[in-house]
């Protein structure tokens, strides 16, 4: 079986799902179509992977302090809140304003793709670790 590697990217705050989403910079709005994902014509017997990248210098050093094992979460449990943390976020999106707090990309979050719990629970947690900074969610986690 052939893998095909797509990468969802989070520059600070900058969120790019393949198939769709515009790229911006924290602070620095970059056209729609600064970056433009194609979708790559699978076959049948082809499995498609995810991949999430953050380049945020603290992510990292925090997420391993705090993580929880990746069995503790159940993938369902990971999508539900991802599915409503993203509609959040989307909510607050808005792209010309420059504040570390407000999202600037619109995160294209298609809950009809199984991006794999691995990357549902790196992006739970850079969830968490925005609103740690920012109290970015109104609506939260109960376990996180």
């Amino acid at each position: 079986m052939l893998r095909i590697l797509k990468s969802i990217v989070i520059l600070t705050g900058i969120i790019i799902f393949s198939g769709g989403g515009a790229a911006s910079n924290n602070g620095t709005s970059l056209p729609g179509d600064t970056l433009n994902l194609e979708e790559a014509e699978v076959k049948d017997d082809e499995i498609i992977e995810y991949e999430l990248i953050i380049f945020d210098p603290g992510f990292q050093m925090w997420f391993n302090r705090v993580k929880q094992p990746k069995w503790f979460y159940s993938e369902t449990y990971l999508e539900n809140w991802n599915k409503r943390l993203v509609v959040q976020w989307n909510q607050l999106y808005h792209p010309s304003r420059d504040h570390d707090c407000i999202p600037q990309v619109y995160i294209d979050y298609d809950d009809g793709v199984d991006y794999g719990k691995e990357l549902n629970h790196r992006l739970f947690y850079y969830f968490r670790y925005v609103h740690e900074r920012c109290g970015l969610f109104s609506a939260t986690p109960g376990r996180w």
